[in-house]
């Protein structure tokens, strides 16, 4: 039986760095984008928002999936501070979750004005940019880097980080309590 897993996103920034983490960390596995609702705004404000969404797509794209053995969930969000902050959510079968944190970054004031009075990130890059579709394809990162570093490349490291617990089950272990260690 093929290991599947299920992330929750169709956008080919999101399902491109699953993809290449995926495949070097369980070779031969199914990924299989899925749709799902994250539960917050379309554009979430804060690390509660952000982290939320992630775990909502995690958790919805392993129950959406037969047979899938884990689900990822990617979220984008920007912190009132001006910052862009992303979140990776992985979710195991059995129970297993963990969340992890990338790169946070500071957007330019003109989209951080926008995107604080409730308009989504990706649109007001494109509009201040003058691009199209960014959001699955360079991101906002890529535009203020000149494509020096990608929203797929910015997906890879804490999706990678995410698996860590899921790599190394015997590391991340319940800890021995004082009794049962004889301490």
């Amino acid at each position: 039986m093929s290991f599947i897993i299920a992330i929750g996103s169709t956008n080919p920034a999101k399902t491109t760095a699953a993809q290449t983490i995926c495949e070097r960390a369980f070779p031969g596995c199914t990924l299989v984008p899925i749709e799902v609702p994250s539960g917050v705004p379309e554009q979430p404000i804060g690390p509660d928002q952000t982290s939320t969404g992630a775990r909502n797509r995690a958790r919805a794209a392993l129950g959406a999936v037969e047979g899938a053995r884990m689900g990822m969930g990617l979220e984008g969000g920007v912190d009132p501070d001006g910052s862009l902050i992303n979140c990776v959510a992985v979710v195991e079968a059995g129970g297993r979750e963990n969340l992890t944190w990338g790169v946070r970054f500071p957007l330019p004031p003109v989209a951080v004005a926008r995107v604080l009075r409730g308009e989504e990130l990706g649109p007001v890059m494109d509009q201040v940019s003058g691009r199209n579709e960014s959001k699955k394809k360079l991101g906002a990162v890529g535009i203020l880097t000149n494509g020096l570093f990608t929203r797929a490349e910015m997906w890879q490291g804490p999706l990678a980080c995410a698996l860590m617990p899921f790599l190394h089950p015997e590391l991340y272990a319940a800890p021995a309590t004082d009794e049962a260690s004889g301490a």
